[in-house]
């Protein structure tokens, strides 16, 4: 993945994080679902590494859980599980962006 492909992913990460926002869940909620997916699938289709796309599977999972009819536990369980897969995504990025930004630094500085 390039840099440009790693920005353009963290910038639907924060669409999925706008939508979780704007839309708590626990009931059926079809346009909130499709977004979301919708974010997911342009990741998915810039992510050229296994756990970033393991990583989209699950929130799909979860979003089609949440964006259905459920009890309020089981919807800030779901949120939270979001949370935590966007937060382990976001760390995988950063690992998989991490060795490029530090030799274009290296690079700079000779």
């Amino acid at each position: 993945m390039t840099n440009a492909d790693l920005n353009k992913i963290i910038n639907q990460l924060a669409t999925l994080e706008t939508v979780l926002a704007r839309s708590h869940g626990g009931r059926g909620d079809d346009e909130s679902l499709l977004e979301f997916r919708r974010a997911c699938w342009s990741a998915l289709l810039l992510a050229d590494d296994s756990e970033c796309q393991a990583l989209i599977d699950l929130l799909v999972q979860r979003a089609k859980e949440l964006y259905s009819d459920c009890e309020r536990p089981r919807v800030e369980t779901l949120r939270g599980e979001i949370a935590r897969l966007l937060d382990e995504f976001r760390g995988r990025l950063a690992s998989l962006g991490g060795g490029y930004g530090k030799r274009w630094r290296d690079l700079r500085a000779a």
